[in-house]
């Protein structure tokens, strides 16, 4: 018996689980929490397993993914207006809708009765009974229409339905739970390929990916290591030294309770962030500035990369963020990170630096899969107000840097505005910084497939998901020039 079903010997199996995910999705709604940071505060605290807890991180990401379909199918069942239910009923009525529509291994009773008990313990009978009628008017209904979900869940390239209909930004918004603003830029920023291969991405289930600690292991060992647990995965085509795990295999639920994790053998962190570390390329005693630390991933690598000789300075306004990066670097044994509570636009510091990082704070709209709920967060005028921050980061940033030093900036966006314009705009008013090569640091078997050859010889790169599934984000390279006009 596992700890759920021991823990609650009255309620149906999976109660739990389902609980804990109706929590989270309220916490969410009512106080305005980011989904990502009350899902990993409830795992943290319950006593669940490593597969209940994969399958509460399922729920809550693939509701919150799926949210204007899902609303859709709830509204034509509902005898009330969404807007107008408690929180505790929407949600459980998402939830429900959800596994009823996407989790297919999931038997419709089993569903109906988990439901209607979570329901009931965190609202009312009252709730458990509307839920009961919801959930049941849509089984006879797609019985009546065959036995087939009502969602369809065609690929972005397939929707030509949407591509079709004369309304069809507003078609594939509904589509992909995406705001109709973002898909009217992706449709004028892009190729319509592109746009839509971002639209499903979007709603993608999340990478998950272990870095290896080079001061811990080595990455063969800890292949070895992964694979005599019976974890299966492939090694990252970005970087070498980062392993994706399967889908639906062992440590998708919690990587932190795999082998390795609490002696500090890897971290979790996307190849995508990993490979900016790489691209800035700190050398063993090197100063090096971070200027948008938190949570500290990157600057943990760079740590690694520099073999725990030099110093790094990581810098970041969010003292709760920070606590992650005390938290991480004593257990990865990163010795040479100062932590400094600062404001990036105006911290200050000598000598100058051999390195400086700024991963700047944008929209996130590459990694919309993994931060589900940006896409109910962002508004459109949010750009152009990061996209001041994000200049007013590298103007301060070019002050602390010597000449001759390199600066990396990077996004996890998509967005002109935020990415290209802004390094435009930052080599008008600076002149003694020019773009550097960024062939060198990217793999040649990628360079062919992809054709990349002359994007990285210009200093900048867009990643798209059409490159190798990889996570949406930008980066560019810059170096200041040892003789200064």
């Amino acid at each position: 018996m596992d700890k759920e079903s021991s823990n609650n010997k009255s309620a149906p199996r999976g109660f739990q689980s389902r609980k804990i995910a109706l929590e989270v999705l309220v916490r969410v709604n009512e106080s305005g929490a980011y989904s990502n940071l009350a899902l990993s505060q409830a795992l943290k605290n319950s006593q669940l397993s490593a597969r209940d807890k994969a399958f509460v991180t399922l729920l809550v990401q693939g509701v919150t993914r799926n949210l204007s379909e899902v609303d859709g199918v709830i509204a034509k069942f509902s005898k009330n207006r969404l807007d107008t239910l408690p929180a505790v009923l929407l949600n459980t009525l998402r939830l429900g809708i959800f596994q009823l529509e996407f989790l297919e291994d999931t038997p419709p009773p089993a569903v109906l009765n988990t439901s209607t008990a979570v329901a009931k313990a965190c609202g009312h009978k009252g709730m458990a009974s509307y839920t009961t009628a919801v959930l049941r008017n849509y089984l006879r209904a797609r019985e009546a229409d065959g036995g087939a979900a009502l969602i369809r869940k065609d690929s972005a390239e397939d929707a030509s339905a949407e591509l079709a209909a004369e309304n069809r930004i507003e078609s594939l918004a509904k589509k992909f739970s995406v705001p109709e603003w973002l898909v009217t830029r992706w449709f004028e920023n892009f190729s319509e390929k592109e746009a839509l291969c971002l639209l499903q991405y979007s709603k993608s289930e999340p990478r998950i990916v272990l870095r290896t600690n080079d001061l811990k292991t080595t990455t063969e060992e800890f292949m070895q290591t992964l694979q005599n647990a019976g974890v299966e995965f492939d090694v990252s085509p970005l970087v070498p030294s980062c392993l994706v795990l399967k889908s639906k295999g062992r440590g998708r639920g919690n990587p932190s309770e795999l082998p390795g994790y609490s002696e500090g053998k890897f971290s979790i962190q996307d190849d995508t962030a990993a490979f900016v570390s790489k691209v800035l390329s700190p050398e063993p005693g090197n100063l090096v500035i971070d200027l948008c630390a938190a949570p500290g991933g990157k600057a943990l690598y760079i740590g690694e990369l520099m073999g725990n000789k030099g110093r790094i300075i990581a810098v970041d306004t969010r003292a709760k963020r920070l606590e992650l990066l005390k938290t991480n670097r004593r257990r990865l044994g990163v010795m040479n990170i100062e932590i400094v509570e600062a404001d990036g636009t105006n911290f200050d510091f000598q000598p100058q630096a051999d390195r400086i990082l700024v991963d700047a704070p944008c929209s996130g709209t590459g990694v919309l899969n993994r931060r589900a709920d940006l896409r109910h967060r962002r508004v459109e005028h949010d750009i152009e107000s990061l996209a001041k921050l994000q200049y007013d980061l590298l103007a301060n940033a070019q002050r602390l840097l010597k000449p001759g030093g390199v600066m990396v900036y990077a996004t996890c966006t998509v967005e002109p505005e935020e990415n290209e314009q802004v390094v435009r705009k930052f080599l008008e008013n600076h002149p003694d910084f020019f773009l550097d090569d960024l062939t060198p640091f990217f793999p040649a078997e990628l360079v062919q497939q992809h054709q990349l050859q002359d994007v990285l010889k210009t200093g900048m790169l867009q990643i798209l998901p059409t490159i190798s599934e990889l996570s949406g984000f930008y980066i560019a390279r810059l170096v200041k020039a040892e003789k200064q006009p």
